[in-house]
């Protein structure tokens, strides 16, 4: 695949030069690390070509070196799969199944569910990537770049962020580290 087609996990991203960016970085790390009284979402908010991407495709490198549970989805305008929320839950559930073999045999058993392909956002959400966590009591990260270019023609965005919000107090940690352009919505 050509680095420069757009991807989920966003192979088009390069990380941020030695040097550069390490206030923000560091907060993040913070965020990430923190133990007591965790907010469950960091939210880089910043105008466009500002580096937000750069960070998302950095902390995603340094996270994977550490082993940590990790998923990604980097969103872009450029492609109905990475602009749309259909392969979402399933993207991120598989990023958590193939590094945990217990997550995969929940995730499969859900995905079996007789009504699966009917239903709603947030349900897949819970279904696939919240409650393998919690029945699992396991720590993860989700990387969510560009929220912004996440269509919300059909609600999309609209869906995402309501399921995100949902989950806030959910037990164990879902860290989300999300991107995006400041607007209203988000």
């Amino acid at each position: 695949m050509s680095r420069n087609v757009p991807t989920v996990y966003g192979a088009q991203h390069v990380p941020c030069l030695s040097g550069t960016r390490e206030k923000t970085l560091a907060a993040i790390s913070t965020w990430a690390n923190e133990e007591t009284y965790p907010k469950p979402i960091f939210l880089l908010l910043d105008a466009a070509g500002s580096g937000k991407s750069t960070v998302a495709k950095h902390m995603a490198t340094q996270w994977t070196k550490e082993q940590r549970l990790l998923a990604r989805f980097f969103f872009s305008r450029d492609t109905a799969t990475t602009m749309s929320t259909e392969s979402f839950c399933s993207t991120v559930a598989d990023a958590f199944a193939s590094m945990d073999k217990e997550i995969k045999t929940l995730v499969k058993k859900f995905e079996k569910r007789r009504d699966f392909e009917r239903l709603p956002f947030e349900d897949l959400f819970n279904g696939l990537v919240i409650n393998p966590l919690q029945k699992l009591n396991r720590d993860a990260i989700l990387i969510i770049d560009a929220l912004d270019e996440c269509d919300n023609e059909h609600g999309h965005r609209d869906q995402l962020l309501n399921a995100l919000h949902g989950q806030q107090s959910s037990s164990p940690r879902l860290r989300i580290l999300a991107t995006g352009r400041p607007e209203l919505d988000i």
